[in-house]
């Protein structure tokens, strides 16, 4: 390996460093409570090397979100990239959807952005650019595939709604559902829809 090489790989070690310390920052303190250089502190060593990295806490942040929406994104676009709408392929969205919604990381970072979005509108925007939006564009592409651009929009609009406010009241239940629950849930949601017709040309086209 030449030393540039070895230079790019400790930097990208240093950087990947830093964004774990400042997730268990972010997750522990609050956006609010966390600064440059309580991280610093925590790194050890010369402040400048994490200011060399990251030129603000947004900056940092978003690097903490990027980093948590990657793995989630991956595991989603795993069974919706490339895939044509049926009815068992959504199925089967909706389930890993809940998964990663449920996940611990998934939900620290939610109730991070729920508890301190307020306080600070900018993590909120920088959360939902670079999560939500992305998942909804890629859910819209997926009912494309069957239905007209107006009739994928209302469908993700639904969907994505049905999913994340389930999220939401699992998080409050003293006692947590199961994977039946979850299979359940998803089954009735799909099963009260009205479903809307293809419009002639996709069925053409089908």
């Amino acid at each position: 390996m030449t030393n540039v090489g070895k230079r790019e790989l400790n930097k990208a070690k240093k950087r990947a460093e830093i964004v774990e310390v400042a997730t268990r920052s972010f997750f522990d303190r609050g956006y609010g409570a966390t600064s440059m250089s309580a991280i610093a502190d925590e790194l050890g060593g010369s402040k400048a090397t994490l200011w060399a990295h990251f030129s603000s806490k947004e900056e940092l942040f978003a690097a903490v979100v990027d980093n948590k929406v990657e793995t989630f994104s991956k595991d989603v676009d795993e069974v919706l990239t490339g895939q044509n709408f049926s009815f068992a392929a959504l199925r089967r969205a909706c389930l890993r959807f809940l998964d990663c919604l449920l996940r611990e990381n998934s939900v620290q970072l939610f109730r991070l952005v729920v508890s301190e979005g307020q306080r600070f509108p900018e993590i909120n925007e920088m959360f939902y650019a670079r999560g939500p939006s992305k998942f909804r564009n890629c859910v819209a592409q997926f009912f494309a595939t069957k239905f007209t651009d107006e009739q994928a929009q209302r469908l993700t609009l639904l969907i994505v709604s049905a999913m994340v406010g389930y999220r939401s009241d699992v998080l409050m239940r003293p006692d947590k559902p199961t994977l039946k629950d979850h299979e359940a849930f998803v089954d009735n949601v799909i099963g009260l829809i009205d479903w809307p017709r293809p419009s002639p040309a996709q069925i053409q086209a089908a």
